[in-house]
C-alpha cells in the first residue's frame, strides 16, 4: 500500500466514521438512493464529516501573567453584548456554570457567549448541573478559550534536555515560562454571521499574536534552521511574549534536542525574529 495524502481532516481525537457519512460524502448510493447524513454525526458521534460545520482551532503560547485576560479582554470589547461564562466539570460529563467578569490566571477554560438566549442562559447558571451538551447549546455562538498545559508541565522542554545531557554541558542559556492556550470553535459553515464572527476574532489573534521562530544551537549560537516549521500550528506567540525573549540574547520560548546516528545530540533553543 502507498500514502497518496497525508492532511488533517477533523480535530485531534476524532477517529470514527460511520458507513452513512462515507456514503454521503463520496457521493455513494443505496439500492439507487442517496444517503443524506445530515445531523447524523453531531448526534451520534459528535463530529459532522459532511462540510455543513466548521471546526477552527488554534494554539498560542502566552505569558503566564496577564497575557490571557488582556487577550480575553480584547475579544470581550470586539463584541458588545457578549458573556464569559466557566465551567467546572463534575461527574458524568455534567458541569456547574458561572458567569465571570474577566480571566484569572488560574482560570483554565471559559466560554465568550457571542450570541445566547438569555433566558437559558440564566437557568443554567441557576441549576445546580447541567450535561456539556446544554452547556454548549446556550451559546448560539460561543468561542471556547481553554489552557492546554497544566502546571508542571514541561512546555518549555528544558527539564528534557537537561535530562538528556544538555546539563553537563554548562550552556548559557535562558528559557522563558509561558503556558499555552487554546481557542476553539464550531459553526453552520454557510452561516454568514458565524464568519463575520470569525473574521473579527482572527483580526484579534493576528493584532495580539505573532509567528517566526528560528532554531540556535545552544552550545555556539549559531542558527540552524532560519524557519522552525510549524507542522502543528503551536508556533503562535503573543507579542508580550516575543518582547520578554527578544530581551536577553540567550533567552529562548523553547528547547529541544536534534539527535544524529552516529553523532552527538545538538541541542537548540527557538527564539523569534
Amino acid at each position: 500500500m502507498e500514502e497518496v495524502l497525508s492532511m488533517c481532516i477533523s480535530p485531534f481525537g476524532t477517529i470514527d466514521i460511520e458507513a452513512e457519512q462515507i456514503c454521503d460524502i463520496l457521493g455513494l448510493t443505496v439500492n439507487g438512493r442517496k444517503i443524506d447524513s445530515a445531523g447524523l454525526s453531531v448526534a451520534s458521534r459528535g463530529f459532522d464529516w459532511s462540510g455543513r460545520t466548521t471546526y477552527w482551532e488554534s494554539t498560542h503560547m502566552m505569558e503566564a501573567r496577564d497575557d490571557a485576560r488582556l487577550f480575553m479582554r480584547k475579544l470581550s470589547a470586539a463584541f458588545p453584548g457578549s458573556v464569559l461564562v466557566q465551567p467546572a466539570w463534575g461527574g458524568n460529563a455534567r458541569v456547574r456554570c458561572r458567569q465571570i467578569k474577566f480571566l484569572m490566571d488560574s482560570d483554565e477554560v471559559a466560554t465568550l457567549g457571542i450570541r445566547y438566549d438569555k433566558a437559558r442562559l440564566a437557568e443554567m447558571l441557576a441549576a445546580e448541573e447541567v450535561s456539556w451538551t446544554e452547556y454548549e447549546d446556550v451559546f448560539t455562538y460561543g468561542m471556547v478559550f481553554s489552557r492546554r498545559d497544566r502546571d508542571g508541565d514541561d512546555v518549555t522542554w528544558n527539564r528534557y534536555i537537561c535530562s538528556r545531557g544538555a546539563a553537563a554541558l554548562n550552556l548559557d542559556y535562558d528559557v522563558v515560562h509561558h503556558r499555552r492556550y487554546r481557542v476553539r470553535m464550531e459553526f453552520p459553515t454557510a452561516d454568514a454571521e458565524a464568519q463575520s464572527i470569525t473574521r473579527t476574532i482572527l483580526a484579534i489573534l493576528d493584532d495580539h499574536f505573532c509567528r517566526g521562530l528560528r532554531s540556535v544551537n545552544l552550545a555556539t549560537g549559531a542558527t540552524l534552521i532560519d524557519e522552525l516549521p510549524d507542522e502543528e500550528d503551536e508556533r503562535s506567540y503573543s507579542k508580550g511574549l516575543r518582547e520578554a525573549c527578544l530581551q536577553k540574547p540567550n533567552r529562548y520560548l523553547f528547547v529541544g534536542v536534534r539527535d544524529t546516528p552516529g553523532a552527538d545530540p545538538v541541542f537548540f533553543g527557538a527564539r523569534p525574529y
